[in-house]
């Protein structure tokens, strides 16, 4: 379940775009507008730091990352600044390129909120829980404020790190001054982040208990939060709980989303009519299936032993999610009668 990299890593984007004065729409753009669009931002910054920047950004997006890093070692070593090393940095946490990361993190100065957080993102998704815990403490003791955003990535690196109970105390550490400055969105995450840390090692309670200390304070429930939930209940196959979950959605204002119905099918996966009523419920709401839930679905005609479902399903128009999962159940579904 990626999901929480995915969205602690959004949080920094977001906070790099406010600060660089660029909007989401505006990356869509070509690098040299972007570029142009820096260098308005920031009129004394040199247009070629402005153009590598955006280039940086774009090879990121694009999943071009030796392109990306070979444009930075294009660049003059002393002429490099903090805006471009901190995307430099985001593309190697995207790469999951741990010592060239930290080969630029090193550089950086001075070193801001966004490169901090981006460097605790790169240790997560390298499973490097102590240099995490390192670059935290250290942001305190420069005197770069340890905001929300900075608090959520730790919470997350703990999260991917394995450590469910150091993220449930991290979580609990953020100061209640700096809690109730961050935004709606960014609470939402807080919360979001440490019951996908929970959910991940199959605690449903203490991801409950987490959900509902959060709207008790106030705090608006999304389709993410009961995806922690339902993620829960997953590996221990929970469906009779899952199916609660998921019918509490409509009374907190939720609409389950693709993500939401695909974790319930999961749920289900060893009742393959169950699965497939499922399906159909997704159709009749408009949700179109993704390759995950496709994938998912594929399971459950596995283990119900439906070969001819199970190779139906492999020959169908709908994309799978691929990966090491689908090689292995297409495997098997070849071998069943």
């Amino acid at each position: 379940m990626p999901r929480g990299v995915t969205t602690s890593a959004a949080q920094l984007r977001l906070a790099e775009r406010k600060s660089l004065g660029l909007s989401a729409p505006f990356l869509e753009d070509k690098p040299e507008k972007i570029a142009h669009k820096l260098a308005s931002r920031d009129p004394e910054r040199p247009l070629h730091l402005c153009r590598a920047t955006a280039q940086v950004k774009d090879h990121t997006r694009k999943g071009r990352y030796e392109m990306g890093w070979a444009l930075y070692q294009e660049v003059e070593a002393a002429e490099a600044d903090t805006p471009l090393k901190n995307s430099v940095l985001n593309l190697c946490a995207k790469a999951a390129w741990f010592e060239r990361g930290r080969s630029v993190w090193e550089t950086i100065d001075p070193k801001s909120q966004i490169s901090y957080g981006t460097m605790i993102d790169l240790c997560a998704r390298c499973q490097r829980l102590g240099v995490a815990e390192n670059v935290f403490r250290g942001m305190g003791e420069s005197g770069v404020q340890q905001d929300i955003i900075a608090f959520n990535a730790m919470v997350n690196a703990c999260g991917m790190c394995g450590q469910p109970q150091k993220a449930l105390d991290c979580f609990n550490k953020i100061p209640a001054s700096i809690f109730e400055q961050a935004s709606p969105e960014n609470k939402q995450v807080a919360y979001q982040t440490v019951m996908i840390a929970l959910a991940r090692s199959g605690d449903y309670a203490r991801a409950r208990e987490v959900f509902m200390g959060m709207t008790s304070r106030g705090v608006s429930a999304n389709c993410a939060h009961f995806n922690a939930l339902l993620v829960a209940c997953a590996d221990a196959e929970d469906a009779a709980t899952a199916q609660q979950v998921f019918d509490l959605m409509p009374g907190y204002g939720v609409t389950p989303n693709v993500a939401n119905w695909t974790i319930l099918l999961s749920c289900y996966r060893s009742d393959l009519p169950r699965c497939l009523k499922i399906m159909q419920d997704m159709e009749a709401a408009g949700v179109q299936p993704s390759g995950s839930t496709r994938l998912a679905l594929l399971e459950a005609h596995v283990l119900a032993r439906d070969g001819a479902g199970a190779r139906a399903l492999l020959a169908g128009q709908g994309q799978l999610m691929s990966g090491a999962k689908l090689h292995r159940l297409t495997r098997q579904a070849q071998r069943l009668p």
